[in-house]
């Protein structure tokens, strides 16, 4: 592990790697249906990769919405990988994204588990938790 990159996808093979992530956190370690996970949105939503080397091992998608307002979706890191502030940075590098974008807030679906998370991350919750994919998460919002 060495010095993690943070970037917007430019290519075909980055794409590929960062669906690999979602396929690998979502589907085989979550057991979440894979046409849940790959929903066709993917083609008209911002896609980002951290990658470690040439090796993805983080990706997340924005879906724009109306009113300068921006849905984080598919977060994802490899476990191996995780508890090492690569997600916060994460968040980070898709603030200054957003903010270029002219976007004012973030929302997001947050697994209960995670909460905690992203309120370290200024995210605060909205609403009661609901089902999505047979997991518990709660709308969460931040404004950038």
């Amino acid at each position: 592990m060495g010095k993690f990159s943070y970037k917007l996808v430019t290519g075909d093979d980055e794409l590929r790697q960062a669906f690999e992530v979602r396929k690998q956190v979502f589907v085989r370690e979550q057991g979440i249906s894979e046409d849940l996970v790959f929903n066709g949105h993917d083609n008209k939503a911002l896609q980002m990769v951290v990658k470690d080397g040439e090796r993805v091992i983080g990706s997340a998608r924005v879906k724009f919405l109306a009113g300068n307002q921006a849905k984080l979706e598919r977060m994802a890191v490899l476990k191996h990988y995780r508890r090492k502030g690569i997600g916060k940075e994460m968040l980070l590098f898709l603030d200054g994204v957003l903010k270029d974008k002219q976007v004012k807030q973030v929302i997001i679906h947050a697994q209960l588990e995670v909460v905690p998370f992203y309120k370290l991350c200024g995210f605060n919750e909205l609403g009661l938790p609901f089902q999505e994919a047979g997991i518990k998460h709660i709308k969460m919002c931040k404004q950038v």
